[in-house]
């Protein structure tokens, strides 16, 4: 027999206030939940309206990347030019320091290097590159002597820049030598004449004296104001004082004539600025272009340059 009595179950009724704290808490989320929505819907809204300001935005961009490019095609169209100009400038321009004989020509060859533009074999001379103590210009070539000249009173022409009228008795150049060398008569020593604005001038000519034979010399003929300089292989050899601003003159270049000189002429070339003593020096160890070497005594390279040390024992 069963002792025990059935519990009936109590109905357990929850407070008002927690059903209040369950309601509150549920609306929390809601809020919530509505207030994000509610943003989202916003930025939705504002980038929809702002696809509009971003096409407009991206066209003005457009604009300004196509200015800044034009703008750089004409940068680099002007560089361009600027270069070319340059270019063609450097290679149709004559040069300020231009060779009249590069390379080696027998004495008794006789040259008239033109002067006229229209001349396709012309060599340009520029007048001198004036500074501010005047003046400036410098001629350089080497010579080398086989023998003195067979006749009594009269020079051998090496070059002038001037006319090829030349004195019956002297065989010198009577009206332009700007410069004009010569080799003296039945001696080795060299006479420089150099044309001054003054007409009657006849402080105007220097000798280099005991010009060695058979041995390679360079010469330099340095002009700056009125000041004449002489250099043999890189050494002052003498010095002229002008008394008259020296003349220069649009005249041909001759070279060799009246029947030259028995010897050879290499690397006949103009500056147009007086150059230092160690440019010059740096012509001298660079030594004669030998390039065409036409008789047996010249086919050896191995020339005796004229010593400075012995040439400056001379002076």
């Amino acid at each position: 027999m069963n002792n025990f009595q059935p519990i009936q179950a109590q109905q357990i009724q929850i407070p008002e206030s927690v059903k209040t704290g369950f309601d509150n808490v549920g609306n929390t989320f809601n809020n919530v939940k509505s207030s994000i929505t509610e943003s989202i819907n916003q930025f939705s809204d504002s980038a929809t309206a702002g696809v509009g300001a971003s096409s407009s935005f991206l066209s003005s961009n457009t604009v300004i990347a196509k200015i800044a490019f034009l703008i750089l095609v004409l940068i680099v169209f002007m560089f361009l030019v600027n270069l070319g100009i340059i270019l063609i400038g450097y290679f149709l321009t004559p040069s300020d320091d231009p060779y009249i004989i590069k390379g080696m020509i027998d004495g008794t060859n006789s040259k008239v290097v033109s002067q006229d533009p229209k001349s396709k074999d012309t060599i340009p001379i520029k007048r001198s590159n004036n500074q501010t103590s005047g003046i400036e210009l410098t001629w350089s070539f080497w010579i080398y002597l086989n023998d003195l000249g067979n006749e009594n009173n009269k020079y051998q022409h090496i070059f002038n820049k001037g006319d090829s009228n030349f004195d019956n008795t002297s065989a010198i150049s009577t009206i332009n030598n700007s410069p004009g060398v010569y080799l003296g008569p039945k001696n080795n020593s060299l006479l420089i004449i150099m044309d001054t604005v003054n007409s009657t001038d006849t402080n105007n000519r220097i000798n280099i004296e005991n010009i060695p034979i058979r041995k390679w010399v360079h010469v330099a003929i340095r002009i700056k104001n009125t000041i004449l300089d002489v250099y043999v292989n890189g050494v002052v050899s003498n010095r002229l004082v002008l008394m008259n601003v020296p003349k220069q003159n649009f005249n041909d270049i001759n070279l060799c004539q009246n029947g030259g000189f028995n010897g050879k002429l290499s690397n006949l070339r103009y500056y147009s600025r007086a150059l230092n003593v160690f440019e010059i020096n740096a012509v001298v160890l660079y030594g004669p272009n030998l390039n065409i070497a036409d008789t047996s005594s010249l086919q050896n390279k191995n020339f005796n340059y004229l010593s400075r040390q012995w040439y400056s024992q001379q002076l």
